[in-house]
């Protein structure tokens, strides 16, 4: 493989894998596949191009788009998991998911 060079800063970048990466907006890949340099510099060959093309077209086809009203319970405010969606990400009435803020509008939630 010819060596590729960064061109930011001129170093020669090396192949690493970055644990997560947005490729568009709303699409978190993980596991990437990139290229970087000794200043912290990404960027990615064409192979690596394609595969987060195509990974993201595969999450776009499975995806679950719902849109819930929130209700409150006592104290707490409520939003209520689709039956596909529980069945799809293995959940019920027993599961533990932890909330992660992702900034004023958004979070992630993870099934524990």
């Amino acid at each position: 493989m010819t060596a590729i060079i960064c061109g930011k800063c001129r170093q020669e970048m090396q192949e690493v894998e970055l644990e997560q990466y947005e490729f568009e907006e709303g699409i978190v890949l993980e596991n990437v596949r990139a290229m970087r340099c000794p200043q912290g510099h990404v960027t990615f060959t064409e192979e690596q191009a394609q595969e987060m093309e195509r990974r993201s077209e595969d999450i776009k086809k499975h995806a679950f788009r719902f849109v819930r009203s929130v209700s409150k319970s006592a104290r707490s405010l409520v939003i209520r998991i689709p039956a596909d969606l529980a069945k799809h990400l293995d959940i019920n009435e027993n599961s533990k998911v932890e909330m992660i803020p992702l900034g004023k509008k958004k979070f992630m939630i993870e099934v524990k």
